[in-house]
């Protein structure tokens, strides 16, 4: 949430979307309290982080994906896929590698085992 809060101060302001299942987005949205947020309780993947949080994508002049390097470039690439002009208005995050390089190291790890899963999966 501090790469949210530093995107939307360096932007201008606006609004958070938090999404996520079984608390994620309450527990999110919580670390922010002075912040708008709107809190998408129900999505369990990447995929449905983008699609459920379209509806309040809608009226955005920017939109950028607070979130680790990889989790973000996939979220960009699946509001490609669904709605190209709301991608159009995609712009990067105010993220520094430096601040919190344990977050982005999940999330290579998680893509290099993705990664895997669907190789073994091809090659069966």
């Amino acid at each position: 949430m501090t790469v949210a809060q530093r995107t939307l101060a360096r932007r201008g302001g606006g609004t958070l979307v938090a999404s996520g299942h079984r608390g994620e987005a309450e527990r999110l949205a919580a670390l922010v309290p002075e912040e708008t947020v709107i809190i998408e309780p129900t999505a369990r993947s990447t995929w449905e982080n983008v699609e459920r949080s379209i509806p309040y994508l809608e009226g955005a002049d920017q939109i950028a994906v607070a979130s680790d390097w990889f989790h973000a470039r996939r979220a960009g690439t699946y509001l490609r896929r669904m709605r190209p002009d709301l991608a159009a208005r995609l712009v990067p995050a105010d993220g520094d590698w430096r601040h919190s390089w344990w977050v982005h190291a999940g999330g290579a790890s998680y893509a290099v085992v993705s990664a895997a899963r669907r190789l073994v999966r091809v090659t069966r």
